[in-house]
């Protein structure tokens, strides 16, 4: 405990992003868009052994004092090749570097930052953390000091989630990364003026801490930081087209239409189905398919409420499986939700989810 206390203090006070931390963190209430099943619902779920800070710490310990056999490489590789791009709102990195090889480094890389993982699933390519404080954003230097040393003095009423996804590049040999930022913010309820009680509820995802992720991600795997810093400012400065989606309604459904190809649209989708925080249980890109978990936020408000029900065994929880397919339109993309079965959702969740998408990508 004090020794990570110590290195959590050894860090750069002008960093915008500090998840070292011990503190456990107050369970969050998570609204219905941001559902997802309880951890280890995904059998496909890879679990690795090290899934805290301090056992990542402990493991590197280990590493550090095992003998190195003759012919391994005692030093990690540098990833030279690291690019940082954009489309509109869509920033990724484009590494040269097959997934299978670049997700432990990712792993590592979101152990050391203090963040804990909370669900990874190898074959998907997707890592999501644990909800954690940033401390960079506890007061002055000096709060931020004693945040560190005592987690309890301090709190900023915000937390963050990350998402990183790996997927293959469109070029051989290539693999795209994303974070997607999540946020959950403290207020106060009204009317208890004797009693203070608080609850949490979703905050915009935050897409300077996404870039930021991002630069130190490069930095991390082997870019340095001046280029890093240079990636940034260059892709800051190219701008954005005005219209992107569009969201029409007829007598008969709701439509989704993207003004992209299919590569793009592909992109755009999948970020803004990470912001929304739909667990993707697989994805079929060359069939322009997500397949994810989606909970009704209808479902629960007879009984108790949606949180409890979703957690509840007593009581079953409707098909929450759908389909979001991607197709070639008549000027871009088209997007549609399907049933698990792959046929046309018919449901006012279909209209919803639609509608949820359009938010993210207009």
């Amino acid at each position: 405990m004090m020794a990570l206390v110590l290195v959590s203090c050894t860090t750069d006070m002008q960093r915008t992003i500090d998840y070292k931390t011990t503190r456990t963190l107050p369970p969050l209430e998570v609204p219905p868009d941001l559902a997802s099943p309880p951890t280890g619902a995904d059998p496909a779920a890879k679990v690795q052994p090290s899934t805290t800070y301090s056992q990542y710490s402990a493991d590197l310990k280990k590493e550090k004092t095992e003998p190195v056999t003759p012919g391994a490489v005692a030093v990690l590789p540098q990833f030279s090749n690291v690019q940082l791009k954009r489309e509109d709102g869509v920033r990724w990195l484009t590494i040269r570097s097959e997934p299978e090889a670049l997700w432990p480094r990712v792993r590592d890389f979101v152990l050391a930052n203090g963040l804990l993982i909370s669900r990874e699933n190898p074959r998907i390519g997707i890592i999501e953390t644990e909800w954690a404080e940033n401390r960079a954003n506890v007061g002055d230097s000096l709060q931020r000091t004693f945040a560190r040393w005592f987690g309890t003095l301090y709190s900023t009423g915000l937390r963050d989630r990350f998402r990183f996804r790996l997927e293959r590049g469109v070029e051989p040999g290539t693999t795209d990364v994303y974070i997607v930022h999540q946020g959950m913010e403290e207020f106060v309820l009204p009317g208890t003026p004797d009693l203070v009680q608080t609850r949490w509820r979703p905050r915009a995802s935050d897409p300077e801490l996404e870039i930021e992720m991002l630069r130190l991600l490069m930095v991390g795997l082997g870019t340095p930081e001046p280029a890093a810093k240079q990636q940034v400012a260059t892709i800051a400065a190219t701008p954005a087209r005005s219209e992107r989606a569009r969201l029409t309604r007829d007598q008969e459904a709701v439509q989704l239409s993207l003004q992209d190809d299919l590569d793009r649209a592909w992109r755009r989708v999948g970020l803004a189905v990470d912001r929304m925080g739909f667990t993707v249980e697989d994805r079929d890109r060359s069939k322009g398919v997500y397949y994810v978990r989606y909970l009704d936020p209808d479902y629960g408000t007879d009984k108790g409420n949606w949180f409890t029900d979703m957690f509840s065994s007593d009581k079953p929880r409707p098909n929450d499986q759908f389909q979001i397919h991607l197709k070639d339109g008549e000027q871009g993309t088209t997007v549609e939700v399907l049933n698990k079965q792959g046929t046309l959702e018919n449901s006012k969740v279909r209209e919803r989810i639609l509608t949820l998408l359009y938010e993210q990508l207009k």
